[in-house]
């Protein structure tokens, strides 16, 4: 097998990044590109890393594409496909009618993969799902400024923007915007379902005002969204159309500024609370001290991270910044997505395990009290265990009968996990049952999570201890604080019902509260 150096290096965003995900010096991976009459491997990656390029990528979520010469096989078996549709429907079904605020950068729209994600957003909007577009210039202003030989200082992550470059920003939004919205129209056309045609709607949606001089540093035209015009881009979207925003606003006065994109993209998100916020980066960014992909965030967990003193103050710091940010002003979910990862966009939407780093309020947003609407979803869950012989065989009636006394945790229309507290109130106990997790999810600690829930659920009902019986789980269960019992210890019309067959194991949990 042949790897192609430029193609790895691009995929895992940039030669620092891939040497750190492999456990390589830089300067290793700067001579894979050199050719060999330079001491090089003339562009190939040695046989020898490419064991440690695979298991990295794995392990960071992404799978690594070849180059065209040596590209696997697409002759997949159709019914791999066919799998793959059915386990997108929930998604489908979860995303239309929601509204996404999309952040791409002046990288992103020179890439060669640009049309690749432009495809992948047309495809969004023909899916029903709401699209705000925010796009960034910095590139192509940097190569203006060069080219004219303008001095340019940034401070703070921020540019300072003189009346010069303030009309060489001017000018770059205009070829960009271009650009974004010719490749746009040719995917929608070509995407659209009917003969109504997709507009793309941009205009004057963000107020601004000037940053002005912060520690001594005058920005001049560099500045900060005042006002967001949420009932304009409301309309646009409620007429079906496709709203681009442009890294350049308007104060009341007229005067133009400059803008960081990724904050006009939180301030929209937050303002008309957007469903999904989703930040495009440049490499895969939050990384655990394995090197692995950090799939789920809390705010507080973000917020935590980026207090370390040892975090660099780069794009990665930024980004959590601005997530952080839309999160407290209560946007639900808000995904860190490496777009130069090929359909990182759609693994992250469309698929249980995602591409990206997904940031959120409460660990698991969609736990709740089951509805009647979610039987079917918790009998799919259980049946697998009940086969077996992991829980008791329950039938629709009986759970339809019981729901009230369910919890699940939902994600994208998929119940993930279940629990159900029965009450005996005279003996202040109440039993955990049908405790199940999807085998994709059981590395989140949904189960903890919803245990949790059903402790404070018992504890508000006056329990003050919980049981289950289990037959082949009481380890779980022993390392969250129940402790063996026998069947003695239950109440009276348990013991009755107990089934001597299944022989379950007993054990109890005094609650205390916290």
């Amino acid at each position: 097998m042949l790897l192609n150096a430029k193609n790895v290096i691009t995929q895992f965003g940039g030669i620092k990044a891939l040497a750190k995900a492999i456990g390589k010096n830089p300067a290793t991976i700067y001579r894979w590109t050199y050719p060999k009459s330079n001491g090089g491997t003339g562009g190939t990656v040695p046989a020898t890393a490419i064991k440690k390029i695979q298991q990295a990528a794995k392990e960071l979520g992404f799978t690594l594409i070849e180059n065209e010469a040596n590209k696997i096989s697409n002759n997949a078996h159709p019914h791999q496909f066919v799998n793959w549709f059915r386990n997108t429907v929930p998604y489908i079904q979860t995303h239309r009618g929601k509204t996404f605020v999309i952040s791409f950068n002046g990288e992103a729209v020179q890439d060669q993969l640009f049309p690749k994600l432009i495809q992948d957003l047309a495809l969004l909007n023909s899916l029903g799902i709401r699209l705000i577009l925010v796009h960034g210039i910095r590139p192509q202003l940097e190569k203006k400024i060069i080219a004219a030989k303008i001095k340019s200082n940034v401070d703070q992550h921020l540019r300072v923007t003189t009346k010069d470059i303030l009309n060489l920003a001017k000018e770059a939004v205009g070829t960009v915007r271009t650009n974004i919205e010719s490749e746009l129209t040719r995917c929608l056309s070509s995407a659209s379902i009917s003969d109504t045609k997709t507009q793309i709607t941009s205009g004057n949606f963000i107020t601004a005002k000037p940053i002005g001089i912060i520690n001594g540093v005058d920005f001049e035209y560099t500045g900060e969204v005042r006002k967001v015009d949420s009932k304009g881009l409301s309309s646009s979207l409620d007429a079906g159309h496709i709203a681009l925003v442009s890294p350049l606003a308007y104060s009341p006065t007229g005067d133009v500024f400059n803008l960081r994109g990724e904050e006009i993209a939180t301030a929209i998100a937050a303002d008309i609370k957007a469903d999904k916020l989703i930040l495009l980066t440049e490499q895969t960014e939050l990384l655990d001290s394995n090197n692995k992909l950090i799939r789920q965030l809390t705010t507080q967990q973000a917020s935590t991270l980026l207090a370390k003193k040892d975090i660099p103050r780069n794009d990665t710091y930024l980004h959590l910044q601005e997530a952080i940010e839309a999160s407290k002003k209560g946007v639900d979910r808000i995904h860190l997505i490496n777009r130069k990862i090929d359909g990182a966009l759609q693994l992250e939407l469309f698929t249980r395990k995602g591409s990206g780093t997904l940031i959120s309020t409460r660990p698991f947003e969609d736990a709740r009290a089951a509805t009647i609407d979610d039987v079917q979803g918790i009998l799919d869950l259980i049946k697998p265990l009940e086969q077996r012989g992991l829980l008791s065989q329950r039938t629709a009636d009986n759970i339809a009968a019981d729901i009230n006394k369910f919890h699940v945790i939902e994600q994208d229309g998929l119940i993930t996990t279940c629990a159900a507290l029965y009450e005996y109130l005279t003996d202040a106990m109440g039993e955990l049952a049908c405790v199940a997790v999807h085998p994709d999810y059981r590395s989140g600690e949904r189960g903890e999570y919803l245990l949790s829930m059903i402790e404070e659920k018992a504890l508000s009902k006056g329990l003050e201890k919980i049981f289950v019986l289990t037959t082949q789980s009481s380890h779980w269960f022993l390392e969250r604080g129940f402790l063996p019992a026998v069947l003695s210890d239950l109440p009276q019309k348990k013991q009755v019902n107990y089934n001597q067959t299944r022989r379950s194991q007993v054990l109890v949990k005094q609650l205390t509260h916290a």
